[in-house]
């Protein structure tokens, strides 16, 4: 078991040479696994939550991909990932059912095997208490090895558990960290889990301004393709947004130097009021 005390510790060995063969900000990938979210029952909002907290931090969130209840999907989805980015999330696919396959899928994709991981199986009774019908246990009813199958995690995974009232843990499988897909749960853990994996791996959080104006994009076009090309060496991003049906665009100015990004947005504005 590893507590929000070691976290850093134990990130450090698994995200610094990831980290060091990629640009100075931390890059990351989002796998949301679920046939209910690729047939629309059931709306992700989780995708909003991690891409506002990894913006707050300054974890660059690169890809966002949606994968089905497939162990070989889920696989792909999570190598390709993996070798991409920093650091890769994942949420959805660890509960008690058949089709709770993401612990599984993590295994077999980085070439590991599950075994039930008895603190997690400890915190479950110690928190569930009375208040549940099948409380876990790996040889008892078909509801209680159902139930256990939620402690069943890859035998090299490193645990984090980030509340003492939380029995689900963040299971992290080289720079694969796998969360539930509740999404106030996920919330809760992000909000607790994030913070300290975005200063082991040096993030710098990220600054927005925003310039709105009458102007149409056509019009606007050219002067943001002059300002970008201007300030893309200072790692500053432009963004133009209609706000439908008002006449309005946001213009949206975004860096890690508080210093360039208020530069810029000040030049936009000046340059955008000669237009209006």
């Amino acid at each position: 078991m590893i507590c929000m005390k070691t976290l850093c510790a134990r990130v450090r060995s698994t995200t610094r040479a990831l980290a060091q063969k990629s640009s100075r900000t931390p890059t990351a990938a989002f796998c949301v696994i679920g046939d209910e979210i690729l047939s629309g029952t059931t709306q992700d909002t989780n995708t909003r939550t991690l891409a506002s907290q990894c913006f707050s931090l300054g974890i660059n969130l690169q890809k966002i991909e949606v994968v089905p209840d497939s162990r070989a999907a889920i696989g792909a989805s999570l190598v390709q990932l993996s070798r991409a980015h920093t650091v890769v999330f994942t949420s959805g696919g660890i509960g008690p059912t058949h089709d709770d396959i993401t612990y599984d899928a993590v295994a077999h994709a980085f070439g590991d095997k599950l075994a039930y991981h008895q603190e997690t199986l400890d915190r479950m009774h110690r928190i569930m208490g009375d208040t549940v019908r099948a409380r876990p246990d790996p040889n008892g009813t078909s509801a209680e090895r159902a139930c256990a199958r939620m402690a069943l995690l890859p035998q090299s995974a490193r645990v984090t558990f980030v509340d003492d009232k939380l029995w689900v843990p963040v299971v992290q499988v080289q720079n694969v960290h796998v969360l539930p897909g509740i999404p106030r749960l996920f919330a809760r853990m992000t909000n607790a889990y994030l913070p300290e994996l975005a200063v082991e791996l040096g993030a710098r959080a990220f600054v927005r301004a925003e310039v709105e104006t009458r102007v149409s994009e056509s019009v606007l076009a050219p002067v943001l393709e002059r300002v970008q090309s201007e300030y893309a060496s200072r790692g500053v991003k432009l963004g133009s947004y209609p706000q439908w049906p008002s006449p309005h665009t946001l213009v949206s100015v975004v860096g890690q130097s508080p210093k360039d990004v208020h530069e810029c947005r000040d030049k936009l504005s000046l340059l955008l009021s000669d237009l209006s």
